[in-house]
């Protein structure tokens, strides 16, 4: 367990709460023959977050650390978030999470964020998610 996290709870039984019961979750039924089974696609809009699918690798609120990409304000650049694992700041919630603003062009704002999420070995599970969220991100602040 990372420590990061509160140590009167584990993440494996926090998702196993959130997993199913959860304010976030986006159910969408399927008929038919979909692979997906009776359930159909599970999504979820919790922060932390990176692909929207409802599972233990992305989920915001089961895990220690987690990598949030969102865009920025001003409609250029993104905000990548993510948690602080500093035991001191673990039960203060206004001081839980690292903001950082990238607004420099695509290549470099891809190369801080490779650094950010895997070079310093934070989640490097999470490093393909998050260029992908930043790929999307900068197609749609282009001026057209």
């Amino acid at each position: 367990m990372a420590t990061a996290f509160p140590a009167n709870c584990s993440q494996e039984l926090v998702w196993g709460i959130v997993r199913t019961e959860s304010c976030f979750l986006k159910l969408r039924k399927q008929s038919g023959r979909s692979g997906m089974g009776k359930m159909g696609a599970q999504f979820t809009t919790e922060p932390g977050n990176l692909t929207g699918k409802n599972a233990w690798k992305y989920s915001g609120l089961a895990n220690a650390k987690t990598v949030s990409v969102e865009p920025a304000a001003e409609g250029k650049g993104v905000v990548v978030t993510k948690k602080v694992t500093n035991k001191d700041r673990v039960y203060k919630p206004g001081k839980s999470l690292a903001k950082q603003t990238l607004t420099k062009d695509f290549r470099r704002v891809a190369k801080s964020l490779k650094g950010t999420v895997s070079g310093t070995f934070y989640r490097p599970d999470l490093e393909k998610a998050a260029l992908a969220k930043w790929s999307l991100i900068h197609a749609s602040q282009k001026k057209k």
